[in-house]
C-alpha cells in the first residue's frame, strides 16, 4: 500500500502532514517512509525523533528513477509506504504519483492555491495519457486559518475537476504542528486533547476508511 502526499507546489505543508500520518500509522502497522523532497524535511524530523529517544521511522531516500521503480514494485502488501514528494515536478515525483494507491494533496485557501492546483492538474492529465488510467488525488484543506469558515471558491474549483476529490477532514494552522516536529513528535504525541490532535485523528480515520487500513497490523 503506497500513500503519497503530493503537490507540485511547495509551502503547502506536505512534509509535516506526511510525517504525522506516517508516525501515527506506524504505531499499529508496518510503515516505511520515502523522502523525495530535496530539503529532506521528514528525514530531519525523523533524526530529531531518534535523538529525543522516540522510535524512528524507516525512511528511504532515492535519487535514481530505476532504483525507486524497483522499490515500489517490490513493496510488501503488508507494508504501508508513506511518500513525501517534493514541491516540484520531477520524474521521481511522477513515479510516486503513478505508483500510489492513494494520493493526498494538501492545499490552503489562498488564491495562489487555485493557480497551483491548475498546474498540478495539468501534470495529472499528462500522466493519465501515459498510463491510460484515471488519476484522482484527495484534496485536504491544510494550514487553514482557525477562524476561517468560508472555502467556497476553492471547494468549487476542486469539485469541478475530475482529478480532485475533497476530503472531509480539515487541518487548521496551529502552533502545535511546529512545536511537535521540533521534538520529532506528532501533534497527537504532543497533546492528545488538543484541537490539532483531534483534527489529525479525523484525517487518519478518513484515510483508513477510504483505503481499508483498519485490518492491517504490525508483524
Amino acid at each position: 500500500m503506497i500513500l503519497t502526499v503530493s503537490h507540485q507546489k511547495g509551502g503547502v505543508g506536505k512534509s509535516t502532514l506526511a510525517y504525522n500520518i506516517a508516525v501515527e500509522l506506524s504505531k499499529k502497522m508496518n510503515v516505511e517512509m520515502v523522502d523525495l523532497d530535496v530539503q529532506q524535511t521528514v528525514s530531519a524530523y525523523n533524526n530529531i525523533r531518534q535523538i529525543m529517544g522516540q522510535k524512528p521511522l524507516l525512511v528511504r531516500i532515492f535519487s535514481d528513477d530505476k532504483e525507486f521503480v524497483d522499490y515500489v514494485n517490490e513493496v510488501d502488501e503488508d507494508t504501508v509506504v508513506v511518500v513525501d514528494s517534493g514541491g516540484f515536478d520531477s520524474s521521481l515525483n511522477r513515479i510516486a504519483i503513478l505508483a500510489s494507491d492513494f494520493l493526498i494533496t494538501p492545499v490552503s485557501t489562498e488564491f495562489t492555491e487555485i493557480l497551483g492546483l491548475e498546474k498540478y492538474q495539468s501534470i495529472l492529465k499528462q500522466l493519465e495519457e501515459v498510463s491510460g488510467e484515471k488519476i484522482v488525488t484527495n484534496v485536504v484543506l491544510n494550514k487553514i486559518n482557525p477562524n476561517q469558515k468560508n472555502f467556497n471558491d476553492l471547494i468549487d474549483f476542486v469539485n469541478a475537476s475530475s482529478n480532485f476529490k475533497l476530503m472531509d477532514a480539515i487541518i487548521r494552522r496551529r502552533v502545535d504542528f511546529a512545536n511537535s516536529v521540533a521534538h520529532g513528535f506528532t501533534v497527537r504525541e504532543l497533546d492528545k486533547k488538543s484541537d490539532s490532535s483531534r483534527e489529525l485523528k479525523t484525517l487518519l480515520k478518513e484515510i483508513k476508511d477510504k483505503v481499508g487500513l483498519h485490518g492491517k497490523k504490525k508483524d
